[in-house]
């Protein structure tokens, strides 16, 4: 059975996305020795990306518990819209494999970073979702840095969509890079070490014994102007 697009947005839609965009794995080929789309499904011939949208409010809390609280419980509702999605599409006689949110992920031996099976953030991109801003965060031109991200691997191939075109850091802005209290940012990448250990160090393992933990540090994409929504 042929597969259109329309019918996965449709899907999507229906499963609560506020974004779906379609990237032809070709778009992938520069991607890391093993985080290509093909290296996980070898059949794969595009791939899906499903976006929600966090709670802007959480943005003015004072306390970052919050935020916490919505990114863990998007991260579930992404990993089971994925899930239900690859479910429908296997249905329909067409190989298809969800890629979590947030986790599993593992340690590259290579770069000593952890990475997921795909880089999320760079498959949003490529299906036209936005661009990478200075704070290496998706900025969408609706929903600014505001969003979550899911994908679906699958053996359709399905039309894709258009890259973005707009521009999300313009002139000279520093806001992100000097926001960060461990110096993480330098504009085109992250010291993941760095950033990993501030906002999910030590207080990670010792709320662990507690029943929970929280992300203390937002604060790359609480100062973006284009936090909400491009402003240009």
């Amino acid at each position: 059975m042929e597969i259109y697009s329309s019918f996965v947005k449709k899907m999507a839609a229906e499963l609560g996305a506020d974004l779906c965009g379609i990237a032809p794995v070709d778009r992938f080929r520069d991607a890391p020795k093993g985080y290509n789309p093909r290296d996980v499904l070898p059949e794969c011939r595009s791939v899906i990306v499903v976006a929600v949208s966090s709670l802007s409010s959480t943005m003015s809390a004072n306390s970052t518990l919050p935020y916490t609280l919505v990114r863990n419980q998007l991260s579930d509702r992404l990993d089971g819209m994925a899930l239900e999605l690859a479910e429908r599409l296997e249905s329909q006689g067409v190989g298809a494999v969800p890629i979590g949110a947030n986790e599993p992920c593992v340690l590259d031996r290579g770069s000593r970073k952890l990475r997921g099976v795909i880089s999320l953030k760079h498959a949003a991109v490529f299906a036209g979702l936005g661009k990478m801003g200075k704070n290496t965060l998706l900025i969408n031109e609706r929903h600014g840095n505001m969003l979550w991200l899911g994908a679906v691997l699958t053996s359709a191939e399905l039309e894709a969509d258009p890259v973005a075109t707009y521009e999300v850091c313009t002139g000279g802005c520093r806001l992100c890079i000097n926001a960060c209290p461990v110096k993480a940012l330098d504009g085109t990448s992250i010291n993941q070490r760095a950033c990993g250990n501030y906002a999910f160090g030590d207080e990670k393992v010792l709320f662990r014994h507690y029943g929970g933990w929280r992300i203390k540090c937002n604060r790359c994409r609480k100062v973006c102007p284009n936090c909400f929504g491009l402003t240009a």
